[in-house]
């Protein structure tokens, strides 16, 4: 069993700012069915990865990381958690067994490195190069960056965000246009190859792409557009299908196990979305008395949401809620151990 470390929220706070040593870990109990990870990205502040038992919200470790990291990932089998630090240009990689950062990954100057995913046996990530219309390959065998693909053909446009399908074998990207007001695109790329497949418009300000466990169809939020856009993905040729007013800026999207219910976090203010894929009726989560929300995830039955809630008040420290997705119902708010803005998030299953 992992060793881990309870810090108490005060003693968090006073050790990210005051030393760069990292937590040390006690025993966990076995009762804990996983581990949710967090960063926060608070341009005036040490910017930390967290990890909080995702039972009990026990803060399980801190550890200052780079600046303004925005996305986070544990992948399978690595025993290492990376957190994409956008303002450094960089991944930070951590190992939960000392709960030390052992590595950072350089991936360019002003590169931005964003939204990032683990392939399904976990041996690469996939990390959307934000300033930049490409996606970074990294090898986790080895903890380098391998690789870069071309995500658009636009050589002017930004990569936001990745998705690796379930087999591995094909990898899709949202790329927003040029400037922020300026058409986007969805991108299907070969994972092995990085050979752009097609290429089609989607909405102002494309955000995140989740394609379903049978590839046949792709969520995609476009921020702008304040829409849900439903993608058809057989055949040669992609069609957008459907779309949804989902609420303001939606960004980051989970899928329920059932395929019944997408998760979508809005970001211009403190309230996610719940979409019934079969009917499009929208139901809203509110977060009230904080600022916007950050990214989610779901536990491992995708009963639960675990969402970042940032703070309306910057000396004060933001939050990660627990949500009840099948009534809309906010179970737990967990203090975040060491700044005001938590932004990306992970769940990561308990090992067994």
């Amino acid at each position: 069993m992992r060793r881990i470390a309870f810090l108490s929220i005060a003693l968090a706070v006073t050790a990210v700012a005051a030393s760069s040593s990292p937590a040390k870990r006690a025993p966990r109990s076995g009762t804990a069915n996983g581990t949710v990870w967090a960063v926060e990205r608070f341009d005036s502040g040490v910017n930390t990865l967290a990890g909080f038992d995702a039972r009990t919200g026990r803060v399980l470790g801190v550890v200052p990381i780079g600046k303004r990291p925005i996305g986070v990932v544990a992948p399978r089998g690595t025993g290492r958690v990376y957190t994409a630090d956008e303002r450094s240009n960089q991944l930070s990689v951590l190992d939960e067994e000392s709960f030390t950062i052992v590595k950072t990954i350089p991936t360019g100057a002003a590169t931005f490195p964003h939204h990032l995913m683990a392939s399904p046996n976990g041996r690469l990530i996939y990390v959307a190069l934000y300033n930049t219309n490409t996606v970074g390959v990294v090898d986790t065998r080895i903890d380098e960056l391998v690789r870069t693909f071309a995500a658009s053909a636009n050589p002017l446009a930004k990569t936001h965000a990745v998705w690796i399908t379930n087999d591995g074998q094909e990898l899709f990207a949202t790329n927003e246009g040029a400037t922020q007001t300026s058409p986007g695109t969805l991108s299907k790329l070969d994972a092995s190859t990085g050979q752009i497949l097609w290429e089609i418009p989607i909405g102002t300000r494309p955000s995140e792409v989740l394609v379903t466990p049978n590839r046949k169809t792709a969520y995609v939020s476009v921020r702008n557009d304040n829409a849900i856009r439903i993608v058809d993905l057989r055949g040669d040729v992609p069609t957008v299908v459907g779309e949804t007013f989902i609420g303001v800026q939606p960004d980051t999207l989970q899928l329920a196990n059932d395929g019944k219910t997408l998760v979508v976090g809005l970001r211009s203010i403190p309230q996610m979305a719940l979409l019934d894929t079969r009917t499009r009726d929208v139901r809203w989560v509110d977060f009230t008395g904080y600022g916007i929300s950050g990214h989610e995830w779901l536990s491992a039955n995708g009963k639960r949401t675990y969402i970042a809630l940032e703070s309306l008040d910057n000396t004060k420290p933001g939050a990660i809620a627990v949500v009840r997705n099948r009534t809309a119902e906010v179970l737990q708010t967990w203090t975040y151990p060491g700044g005001p803005q938590p932004h990306g998030v992970f769940y990561e299953p308990a090992a067994r």
